[in-house]
């Protein structure tokens, strides 16, 4: 990845109104950082900033480009580092309805005191008094550029500053910054596996419980990745073991807090709000009252934007990329996978939403559900708006929102390789309902795609602690890195040994039990001659025989034509195998009598 490293500046010299001064422009690696002095402006002023190959003044401004708005005043203070934006005081519901949420920050905590942001990398903070916008330079947006800012009170202007001089503004391109001359160097991770974490709802303060500053890399936004550009994310990348770690916070500045009419769940009345992985409202700084609702994938494309810069500055692994998440990060890990499968090798969920829907568990005897809890549709209320069935959010595409977020819909495509998932679930689970997950087991199944789960009947905070050993190591890193997206692997279907996960009644089905369980393998071969693997299944207590569907997903170079006819030796018996019309290859009813290896070998 080639990065501009020219550096251009200018200032006002002049062009001043009142209550805004001093504007500076500097352009640096790609993007344009906009610093000035604000006083006296009223306590409702928003800002905007404006972008022009011609001089800005006061009287034409509306005619230049706008860039940005809904600044709030005072930008320049580095607020990931002020806990009240993130945490209201938690009731001991929702503490345990939070037991992915990764960091310990809470309102009453010490607060650190006022710094501004961080814009060069490894530099020190700038002032917190005045603003900042950093501006991402489109195509049409290069050479001698003019810009302004502007604040609005009460729709009437008080404050307007603008360069005298141009700047120089080369190629745009938004890439992270460090927050200390410590963090890892490009090219430092080269052929690295990259490990994506996600934290569950609750999580992602820029500080921890003792008001420490959390994250050792900046990013400002482009236009494409926020709800408008320059917004700062922060986030973590370490490196252990040859596995770079890209620990991410899902918080999205808004600059208000939204009043009670807008939203069901009070911990999203801050003013960095969570966005459960995906995206959320356009119009989320100003209003989500409607009447139309919609809500876009920002924050998925934020992730892929950073995994991309992974590979490409630090240098991981492209086939190599792994996302781990519980909760609301397993629900995005979910999402991820589904909405992203070139991207990811495989995925770790632990008790996720699948699906968005309006599902309720269904009533017991007594007439009321049997678990209640959260309908999994309200999750993605909190940052989209308070739509309903009759008036449904969609997508800027129009696309209805509720079908993007259907995890059962999105897995079923059998000629699509999707990441294996490995995932556990509670049926007494009330933040994430069971009612839902039924529908995508066996919609996993039916596409003939790798899914690995475990439920049983535990609450949301218990449901993975409560996993046998053998399940706990299938999510081991170590097993994970078995998968790239380079490399073949089974996906099991319609095995023997799986249980009843019933109809999404929690008291239907076993209540504890399991899909493809035990199962492992070695790839022997995949040449455009012959594909060899070994295959086993082997957990305490498996009772014998088992049989199973093997489906041979990513294969690389042992691929044919849909209608192609193979020959399979499964155990020294022969059978035929075609290619069906998804380009699946399938050999059905692979029988394993005990736990030894078993070799199947198929040829042309």
């Amino acid at each position: 990845m080639k990065l501009p490293l020219c550096l251009f500046a200018a200032l006002a010299a002049g062009s001043v109104f009142a209550g805004l001064s001093d504007l500076s422009a500097v352009y640096r690696n790609g993007q344009v950082f906009l610093t000035w002095r604000e006083k006296d402006l009223p306590a409702d002023a928003r800002l905007e900033v404006r972008g022009s190959g011609k001089p800005i003044t006061r009287e034409d401004f509306e005619k230049a480009s706008l860039l940005a708005d809904m600044l709030n005043t005072g930008s320049a203070e580095d607020w990931w580092l002020d806990v009240s934006n993130f945490l209201v005081k938690r009731t001991a519901a929702m503490r345990a309805d939070e037991p992915f949420a990764g960091n310990a920050a809470e309102a009453g905590k010490k607060k650190t005191s006022r710094k501004g942001f961080v814009i060069e990398d490894g530099g020190s903070p700038i002032s917190p008094e005045g603003g900042l916008h950093v501006h991402t330079p489109r195509k049409d947006e290069t050479g001698k550029r003019f810009f302004a800012v502007v604040a609005r009170s009460g729709g009437k202007v008080c404050g307007f500053a603008g360069l005298a001089e141009p700047v120089e503004v080369g190629p745009g391109f938004c890439r992270p910054l460090a927050l200390s001359k410590d963090a890892l160097k490009e090219g430092s991770c080269k052929g690295m596996a990259l490990v994506v974490r996600l934290h569950g709802r609750g999580g992602g303060a820029g500080v921890d419980g003792k008001g420490r500053p959390v994250g050792t890399h900046i990013i400002y936004a482009s236009r494409d990745l926020a709800w408008r550009e320059g917004i700062p994310f922060k986030f973590q990348v370490s490196c252990a073991k040859n596995v770079v770690d890209l620990t991410l916070n899902d918080r999205v500045w808004i600059g208000r807090v939204m009043d009670k009419s807008e939203i069901s769940d009070g911990r999203d009345r801050v003013k960095a709000i969570s966005t459960f992985w995906m995206g959320y409202n356009p119009d989320i700084a100003r209003s989500l009252k409607g009447p139309k609702f919609v809500c876009d994938n920002y924050t998925e494309r934020y992730i892929v934007h950073l995994i991309r810069w992974a590979q490409e500055y630090l240098g991981t692994d492209p086939a190599a990329t792994y996302v781990f998440g519980g909760s609301m990060g397993g629900t995005g890990a979910v999402q991820l996978a589904t909405h992203f499968p070139h991207v990811f090798a495989a995925a770790v969920a632990h008790v996720p939403v699948y699906s968005y829907t309006w599902k309720v568990n269904p009533k017991g005897k007594d007439g009321k559900p049997q678990v209640t809890g959260s309908v999994s549709m309200g999750r993605i209320i909190c940052s989209a708006g308070k739509f309903t069935k009759k008036n449904p959010a969609v997508m800027p595409d129009g696309k209805l929102l509720e079908d993007y977020l259907n995890g059962a819909k999105n897995i079923d495509r059998p000629a699509v390789d999707m990441p294996p998932i490995i995932a556990t679930n509670g049926r007494q689970d009330a933040s994430i309902p069971w009612v839902n997950n039924p529908d995508f087991y066996k919609a996993a199944g039916a596409a003939r795609q790798a899914f690995f789960v475990f439920w049983n009947d535990r609450n949301h905070a218990r449901a993975t602690t409560y996993c046998p050993p053998d399940m706990k190591a299938r999510w081991s890193l170590n097993n994970l890195l078995r998968f790239r997206l380079d490399r073949s692997f089974p996906a099991f279907s319609r095995c023997s040994d799986d249980k009843d996960c019933g109809d999404g009644d929690p008291s239907k089905g076993d209540i504890t039990g399991w899909i493809n369980r035990g199962f492992d393998w070695k790839v022997l071969a995949d040449t455009p001659e012959r594909y060899a693997i070994s295959l086993s299944v082997s957990y305490p207590g498996i009772v014998y025989p088992v049989t199973a569907d093997v489906t041979l997903r990513r294969r690389q170079e042992f691929k044919f034509p849909a209608g192609t006819r193979l020959t399979a030796t499964v155990g020294g018996e022969k059978r035929e195998v075609v290619i069906d019309g998804n380009g699946l290859l399938t050999i059905e009813k692979v029988t394993f009598k005990d736990a030894q290896p078993l070799e199947l070998s198929i040829t042309k």
